[in-house]
């Protein structure tokens, strides 16, 4: 068909389809794609990878949202203020670079003290200068806001920074002094009350060690009308249970556990013994006792000549007169 044939024809429309994207932000960094990022720009080397993540982490600079890591108001201002005062250092390229340097120090290509006295006369100036520019300024860190509310005056709690780590405090300081444990929300709801769910820690006296368990969010709640007692170690689950409706749980710990039902009324209901992971021990042995009749005896277990020998040194010989 040429051209010509084509001269005059109108078209036809097959098709119109209306579509609105909008521009999505980068992923947050995860503990992986970190270290990775870290790696194609030559920042560090394998032994530092993980104290990076750890400091940042302890000090609070990030912290952990499900997987990823997401920057506090803390760590937003001392970046700010790091690349305010210290632009040529707070750099990709400059550590990477100083990680080259540091290399030919290692092979004899540099002398470490002629690269320590290029880098530190620069970086003396810039922290002399920041000094006299923050003499006497106080920086105030962005109030980060929860959605908890304050038992005693209904107010929005704050998100603070202690020496224990992050807390929930009432902003009507010093008006209302309470405070609570900064807890995450978990998916479904209280089997008792319907409630939130929430995954709290604590502290063992004895090993003091910390402990993960889940409640619901009125547990402790000084209103006597609202206040629950429903606690558990196992975790809950985004799936209710197809049959009751109600949340759905599983067992704590690293690999695959199937979500069972607590509802002893639905005929989906999972009993203790058949849920996995840790069970109960019964009777004497649950009290670290061991029954009678399975102690082992101690004498049958050793040999003959060494039997022996024992009951001669428990029954020596009588000195002759």
């Amino acid at each position: 068909m040429c051209s010509s044939d084509l001269e005059g024809q109108g078209l036809q429309r097959l098709k119109f389809q209306q579509e609105q994207h909008f521009t999505q932000p980068p992923a947050r960094y995860t503990d992986a794609s970190l270290i990775r990022a870290m790696e194609e720009n030559g920042i560090g080397r394998p032994s530092t990878y993980a104290p990076t993540v750890s400091t940042i982490l302890d000090r609070e600079y990030v912290i952990k949202d499900g997987k990823y890591l997401r920057a506090t108001p803390l760590g937003v201002t001392v970046n700010g203020l790091m690349e305010d005062k210290f632009s040529d250092i707070v750099d990709t390229n400059f550590t990477a670079r100083m990680e080259k340097a540091l290399d030919d120090v290692e092979q004899g290509g540099t002398q470490w003290k002629a690269l320590l006295q290029r880098f530190y006369g620069p970086f003396k100036d810039e922290l002399d200068q920041a000094e006299k520019d923050l003499e006497g300024v106080r920086l105030k860190v962005p109030v980060e806001e929860s959605e908890e509310v304050c038992d005693l005056c209904g107010k929005q709690m704050v998100i603070k920074s202690g020496r224990f780590g992050r807390f929930l405090a009432c902003p009507g300081y010093p008006e209302c002094t309470f405070t609570k444990p900064l807890v995450v929300v978990m998916p479904g709801r209280c089997p008792k009350c319907g409630g939130r769910l929430m995954k709290r820690t604590g502290n063992s006296k004895k090993t003091n060690k910390q402990y993960t368990y889940y409640c619901c969010e009125f547990v402790g709640n000084r209103d006597e009308e609202k206040k629950c007692d429903f606690m558990t170690w196992d975790v809950p689950v985004a799936d209710d249970c197809p049959f009751c409706g109600q949340t759905m749980f599983k067992k704590a710990g690293k690999g695959a556990k199937k979500p069972y039902c607590i509802n002893e009324k639905c005929e989906n209901f999972t009993p203790e013994e058949k849920r996995g992971g840790w069970k109960k021990k019964t009777g004497a042995a649950q009290d670290g006792e061991v029954p009678a009749e399975e102690k082992p005896d101690a004498a049958a277990k050793k040999p003959a000549a060494k039997r022996k020998t024992v009951a001669a040194k428990k029954s020596p010989a009588k000195k002759k007169a």
